[in-house]
C-alpha cells in the first residue's frame, strides 16, 4: 500500500530557507587565478615567450640594472625604447619583461619579430604589390618588439630599404616599439646612413645603453 504524497512546504518556509542559504554565502568569492582575465593572458604570454625569458631575474648578475629597469618598466607609450649593448647584457630579457607586464597586467596587445622574420614578411608583401596592408595589420597591436635588428641579411639592398621603411612608419605613426641591437649609432650610420640612424636612435625611440 503506497504512502500518501508529502505535502509541499509552504512558500514562506521556502523563502526562509533561501534567505538562510544566501546569508551563509561568503561576502567575496575568489576565482582561481587561471580563470581570471589576467590569468588567461599570462597563460597566452607563456605560449609566446621563450621560457628562458620567463625565469626570475638575478639582479646581482645584471651588468647595468638601471638600463634594465629603463626598458623593463617602460610604460608602453611612444616613443619606444632602443636597447643597445653587447650580447648577454639583458636587452632582450628586459624587452620581454616589459611586454609581459604591459600585456598581462594592462591588456596591451603586442606583436614581436626577430628582425629577419620582419624583413621576410615585408619582402613577401612587396611581392604582392606593397606594404600598406602589412602596416595596417599592426594597427591591431598597441606595442611592437623587434629583436636583434643588426642581424638582417646585409647582402641585399632591398632588406635595408625595408628596415628603413619600417622605422620610418614607426616614427610617422608614433607606434610604440621596443627594439634591441648590439651595435651603436656610429655603426648604424656607417652601414645604413645618417638618415636611418636618426630615425632609429632619435626619432622612433629613446635609447638605453646597456
Amino acid at each position: 500500500m503506497s504512502s500518501a504524497p508529502t505535502a509541499p512546504a509552504p512558500i514562506a518556509d521556502c523563502w526562509q530557507a533561501f534567505r538562510e542559504a544566501v546569508a551563509r554565502l561568503p561576502d567575496t568569492v575568489t576565482m582561481p587565478p587561471e580563470l581570471t582575465a589576467e590569468g588567461k593572458r599570462l597563460h597566452a604570454f607563456r605560449r609566446t615567450c621563450d621560457p628562458e625569458f620567463m625565469k626570475r631575474i638575478d639582479r646581482a648578475k645584471l651588468p647595468n640594472p638601471a638600463a634594465f629597469d629603463a626598458v623593463a618598466q617602460w610604460d608602453g607609450t611612444y616613443p619606444g625604447r632602443l636597447a643597445i649593448g653587447r650580447t648577454g647584457t639583458g636587452k632582450t630579457r628586459a624587452a620581454w619583461s616589459a611586454l609581459g607586464r604591459l600585456y598581462v597586467e594592462h591588456n596591451r596587445k603586442f606583436k614581436w619579430y626577430p628582425v629577419r622574420s620582419l624583413t621576410m614578411a615585408l619582402d613577401a608583401e612587396e611581392a604582392h604589390g606593397g606594404t600598406g596592408d602589412f602596416f595596417r595589420h599592426f594597427d591591431h597591436f598597441q606595442v611592437l618588439m623587434i629583436d636583434d635588428i643588426d642581424k638582417i641579411n646585409w647582402q641585399f639592398d632591398s632588406t635595408k630599404q625595408q628596415l628603413f621603411a619600417f622605422y620610418d612608419w614607426v616614427y610617422r605613426t608614433r607606434k610604440p616599439c621596443l627594439t634591441t641591437t648590439n651595435k651603436d649609432r656610429a655603426w648604424w650610420a656607417k652601414m645604413m646612413g645618417d638618415a636611418f640612424a636618426r630615425r632609429l636612435f632619435e626619432d622612433a625611440h629613446l635609447t638605453v645603453q646597456f
